[in-house]
């Protein structure tokens, strides 16, 4: 079946080139010179694929996307641009795009996004979540590798560092954290499909099956910002949830706890009861979150706070968002409370047993 592509850019030789590069495939291309007139076709036609560029006069691309996702429209959406950068790029995708291409682009690289884009309108997101697992998974182990050679060059266990030394094995660190943070989050996607999910019935300790798992892990006990974890189990309840899923935002909690709190400071993990409920807290002093941020931002997909003090800390913008939607599965809750400045503490809830 013939696949409709409708093409929005403002330079004739760009939509020129694009026809030129799908000629020989079997797509029915329609472009429109502006954004305005991008969305009149899309008023009056069915497309499965809508490729828009970033930046132009009037209605820009951005708009074009923000218009498709108000509309509520079953629609895919490429991005291409000559402004190409790492928020633009982010923004984007937060607002619903497949994907990001910068101009100039080559014509494979070119087909070769349309190809998976129209893909993924054909019901393959699922096969998509296998495949980022697959080389999630491949990535991590070299990744980790870079991570903990890099940490013990720093440490100085092969010699003292000179200071621009120390500085670009600093860098190294932090780009090896923002990637295993990625690598992490596209894991733990892979695995959301909750509602197929027949685990929901075991039985679970929350302290001894969830967290105490997680605490075991090496790297949070000896973190580089020498940060002591600190635990006060006033009761172990049990509840019916998956046990590896409920690891997933313990960890990322965990994380993010070492990740944005401040050095050489006490991180308090606190699990009670509260009127049938397991209640679990993570305390740790740091910048702090503001309650726009906790309300607007904070648990949504591809959610990046800007916050002065976190600058050189990268992140998915996955990670609650996943804690979030695996909580939410188990009937729980979970939520944020903060004082900027000063500290974050999150909290869940989950019915027990």
């Amino acid at each position: 079946m013939e696949k409709k592509i409708l093409i929005i850019d403002d330079e004739d030789i760009v939509l020129k080139s694009c026809i030129r590069i799908l000629r020989n495939d079997t797509y029915k291309i329609d472009t429109a010179y502006s954004g305005e007139e991008g969305l009149a076709r899309i008023d009056q036609e069915k497309y499965d694929l809508v490729i828009t560029d970033l930046m132009m006069p009037g209605m820009s691309g951005m708009d074009v996307l923000r218009s498709v996702k108000d509309r509520k429209l079953d629609l895919t959406v490429v991005i291409f641009t000559g402004y190409a950068t790492a928020e633009t790029a982010r923004e984007a995708l937060k607002m619903g795009a497949f994907d990001y291409i910068p101009k100039p682009f080559t014509p494979e690289e070119f087909r070769d996004v349309v190809q998976n884009a129209i893909k993924s309108g054909e019901g393959s997101e699922a096969t998509m979540l296998d495949l980022m697992a697959i080389v999630s998974h491949e990535l991590k182990s070299p990744v980790a590798v870079v991570h903990t050679t890099a940490q013990t060059l720093a440490k100085g266990y092969f010699g003292n560092l000179e200071p621009k030394q120390k500085e670009i094995l600093e860098t190294i660190i932090r780009n090896c954290q923002y990637l295993e943070d990625i690598i992490r989050s596209y894991i733990d996607l892979s695995k959301m499909e909750l509602d197929d999910i027949e685990a929901f019935n075991q039985k679970v300790n929350l302290v001894d099956d969830v967290i105490q798992n997680v605490l075991d892990i090496p790297e949070y006990s000896s973190n580089m910002k020498n940060m002591k974890i600190l635990t006060d189990f006033r009761s172990r309840p049990v509840i019916q949830g998956d046990p590896n899923l409920l690891q997933i935002v313990v960890t990322n909690l965990v994380n993010n706890a070492i990740k944005y709190g401040r050095e050489n400071t006490s991180i308090k993990i606190s699990v009670y009861e509260q009127d049938g409920n397991a209640l679990f807290s993570i305390y740790n002093e740091g910048v702090g979150i503001s309650k726009d941020d906790i309300e607007t931002k904070l648990f949504s997909k591809f959610g990046r706070l800007r916050q002065k003090g976190t600058e050189g800390v990268k992140g998915s913008g996955l990670g609650l968002y996943i804690c979030k939607k695996i909580i939410e599965k188990h009937s729980g809750k979970l939520w944020a409370e903060s004082v900027v400045g000063q500290y974050v503490n999150f909290f869940f809830t989950l019915p027990m047993r």
